[in-house]
């Protein structure tokens, strides 16, 4: 395939990137959909199924920053090849659950095999596109993950309906596996060593990668826990999951448990907040590469919109558990995860910004953070609502913990990188 000249970092990003990150959502959502389904046929409580649906999170954090530290070792091709078909195969084998137990063992190991995705495609965007393209690069990987809710929502309902739910996991499965194969057939770790790539192109991509002379030591990761900027784009983070998690784990069951929707209604109205947050990222890559073109400030460019999104996504979730009226709730809901957009384009823009030759290590640290959020949220959301006995309680909570977030954006200085990484001190 000839691709037109300067233009094939984009084709890298929306026909490979964001694909795969797409369905990989796939196959992370497809569980949260059939959750209902699976809790009838197999007699789970909500609390079980917490632990089901959590699973997954417990070894992708543990794993984050070795599989950042593989990335950036063996390089993203090889790195999201590998993790991309241990993830499908174990994707084909959710259906062999039986129990709590076996269901937790699969879904443990698919996020072992999943826990590389994240800071290989990271770092394949920061090498792919100059820094002043970046957001718009990272929306393009965050507008593939929420693809998948979009689509998982009403696809695996309808697939449930007619056909039952282990369908879509052989499906989804299978067709990481052909994206895998295209990966590492078009991937390449370096821009130039693209057969298709023009000089133009590179030309541009190696201007402005903004660090030809910060050489990269071992250790970066050792070094950076005494950086306090290491520390809080890794604990706001966590605080955004927290707020995400109900949305990506407990929404369908919500929808349908507490205000009473049924199957189809629930597969259409849980896409929406995600169809929300999906036009969102690819809004705020703009905007912040505007900002950064119209004002040479990374700050201004990463900071103000994160801090925004968090305190709008703690209203709107806020304002959502409270209101009888469904549009209403609908409405909120998609404001609140609508915002998180802005959050998620400014986290992943500033890892590349703080982390440089060590971003791997920084995104792996980070996604670490979140994902143990993943785990939390769900769990502690579950309990709370068994001990209240309502979800009026769940909700404001984590409202609040995405109002302590927007506050650790004020020590976070993405046009400081962290020195501590190159070996430099702090």
């Amino acid at each position: 395939m000839t691709q037109a000249a300067g233009k094939l970092r984009w084709w890298m990003a929306f026909a490979l990137i964001g694909p795969i990150t797409f369905v990989m959502s796939l196959d992370r959502t497809a569980i949260v959909v059939a959750a209902p389904t699976i809790m009838h046929e197999f007699h789970f409580s909500l609390v079980e199924m917490s632990l089901i649906l959590t699973s997954f999170s417990w070894t992708y954090a543990a794993l984050q920053v070795p599989a950042g530290w593989l990335a950036e070792k063996f390089g993203p091709r090889r790195a999201l090849a590998w993790a991309n078909l241990a993830w499908s195969l174990l994707t084909m084998a959710t259906p062999l659950g039986f129990s709590v137990a076996s269901f937790v063992g699969i879904r443990a190991l698919l996020g072992a095999g999943q826990s590389a995705d994240w800071p290989a495609s990271v770092l394949a965007l920061r090498r792919w596109f100059p820094r002043r393209e970046r957001a718009k690069g990272n929306s393009v990987l965050l507008g593939g993950l929420y693809l998948g809710p979009i689509a998982a929502g009403p696809a695996t309902a309808l697939v449930i309906q007619y056909f039952g739910w282990q369908v879509a996991f052989y499906s989804f499965g299978f067709l990481g596996v052909l994206l895998g194969i295209a990966w590492w057939s078009w991937f390449r770790d370096e821009p130039r060593r693209h057969p298709q790539i023009g000089a133009d192109e590179v030309a541009l991509i190696e201007a402005d990668q903004d660090d030809d002379t910060v050489v990269k030591e071992k250790g970066a990761f050792w070094r950076g826990l005494g950086s306090v900027q290491f520390w809080a784009i890794a604990v706001q983070y966590f605080f955004l999951i927290l707020v995400q998690s109900f949305y990506t784990t407990w929404l369908p069951t919500y929808l349908m448990n507490v205000r009473h929707m049924s199957l189809a209604a629930m597969g259409v109205n849980s896409a929406l907040p995600w169809v929300a947050l999906f036009v969102m990222v690819f809004i705020a890559g703009w905007i912040a590469d505007r900002v950064l073109h119209a004002t040479g400030s990374v700050w201004m460019a990463r900071v103000p919109a994160a801090m925004i999104g968090f305190l709008v996504a703690a209203g709107g979730l806020i304002v959502a558990s409270r209101t009888s009226s469904t549009v209403l709730m609908m409405t909120m809901l998609c404001v609140s995860l609508g915002a998180v957009g802005l959050v998620q384009v400014s986290i992943w823009s500033a890892t590349q910004d703080l982390g440089r030759t060590a971003t791997g290590v920084v995104t792996g640290w980070t996604n670490c953070w979140g994902n143990s959020a993943g785990f939390v949220g769900p769990v502690a959301m579950a309990y709370l609502v068994r001990w209240t006995g309502s979800w009026n309680v769940a909700l404001p909570t984590i409202a609040a913990f995405a109002a302590a977030g927007a506050l650790l954006w004020l020590l976070v200085h993405p046009e400081r990188p962290i020195p501590a990484l190159a070996g430099h001190g702090d």
